[in-house]
Order: structure tokens, then sequence, then C-alpha cells
């Protein structure tokens, strides 16, 4: 619609300009030039803009993530194994720091011999800093709350809650915007927790941009 209506509205003013050149031909040089010079300044005056809109610092700080989370662990005889979807939004503080909210769901199956496996659902939310040590490598640490279904028997569980501290190292291979990373993560509050089935320590693997 908007495109039929700037063809309209160009069309309109070609035949005013036909016409005034027909009864004015002298003085249709001066309105020629002064639209020309009106139109030149609209343009230049809007390319100024997209480009400083372009060119935000805030856009520009923010970074998105993706990361998938594997577990393999055994629990008195279990076999346990995990599979995690974690998304994340960091904004840079500066250059090498950022900080962001990250959220994490997690599937467990918790399998007893001589029972049928248990599926367990976990979510996590909470913060992260991050920061860049050397090239792709990093630093970061996580504070979380979790809320997550322990086994208590077979195929029996209970839903608790727990504050997490996590922090962990990894490598990220970016090329300016898209980019892929992995990364190691141990958990204090899972390592003090004598009556948990879950490893303190995690292997992530995910993707960023713009990072």
């Amino acid at each position: 619609m908007t495109f039929r209506i700037r063809l309209t509205t160009f069309a309109q003013i070609l035949t005013a300009i036909k016409m005034t050149i027909r009864k004015f031909p002298f003085k249709s040089c001066f309105l020629l030039a002064g639209l020309l010079l009106i139109l030149q300044s609209v343009q230049a005056q809007t390319t100024n803009r997209n480009d400083k809109e372009d060119e935000s610092p805030n856009r520009s700080r923010i970074w998105y993530g993706g990361g998938l989370l594997l577990g393999f662990n055994s629990y008195f005889g279990a076999n346990i194994f995990s599979f995690g979807l974690s998304p994340m939004v960091g904004y840079k503080i500066l250059p090498a720091l950022s900080v962001g909210p990250r959220v994490e769901f997690i599937y467990t199956s918790y399998k007893e011999i001589g029972f049928k496996s248990t599926n367990l659902f976990d979510v996590d939310a909470g913060v992260f800093v991050r920061g860049k040590v050397f090239r792709g490598l990093f630093l970061q640490g996580e504070l979380s709350n979790q809320w997550y279904e322990n086994p208590i028997g077979a195929n029996e569980k209970e839903r608790l809650t727990r504050f997490n501290q996590r922090i962990g190292a990894g490598w990220n291979w970016s090329s300016g915007q898209a980019g892929s990373e992995i990364g190691v993560f141990y958990n204090f509050a899972v390592a003090n927790d004598l009556n948990t089935y879950q490893n303190p320590l995690t292997y992530r693997f995910g993707f960023t941009w713009n990072f």
C-alpha cells in the first residue's frame, strides 16, 4: 500500500513539473534546481539517521546464546542420563565483561536395575557473569534458583528447590557474529548435597551471536 502511494505521488510531481516547464521555461530551471537540492538533503538526512540507528551502542553490546547440556552419571547402581537446553542473553558492560539472565530446562532419565526408568524435569533460572581472558577463552560464574525433581524410590519422586552457585570455563569460536563454544562447569551446591543423584560437573556445547 505504501509503495503504491509513493508511486502515485511521484507521478503527480512529474506531471506538475512538466506543466511548469511548458508555461515558464526559464523559471522552471530554478524550480528544478531547488527541488533537486531538497530531495538530496532529505535523502542525506534519512541515510544518516539509519546509520546512527544501526550503530546504536546498546544494540552492539547485546549478544545471544543457546547451550546444550549433556550428563552421564551413576548413583548406587542407577544409570543417569541428562539433557538440557539453556538460552541466555548477555550485555557487555565492558568489551571483555558481560552480565545477563540465563534459563535452563533439563530432562533426566533415572534407571535402576529391575525397575522402569523415572523421568525427571528441572528448571533453573538465574544470572551469569562472563569475562574474556585470552582470545576465545572465557571464565563464567552463575547464581540461580533450581526447581527440580528427586527420585525417592522405585518410580517415585519429590519436588525440591535449590540455590546453585556455578563456576566454569570455556572456549568460544566466533567469526564476528555467529559462533560456537564449549565449556565445563562445577556446581558447588550439588557437590555439597549428600542426598542428590546429580553430578556437580557438567559439560556444555552452545552457539552465540554477536559475542
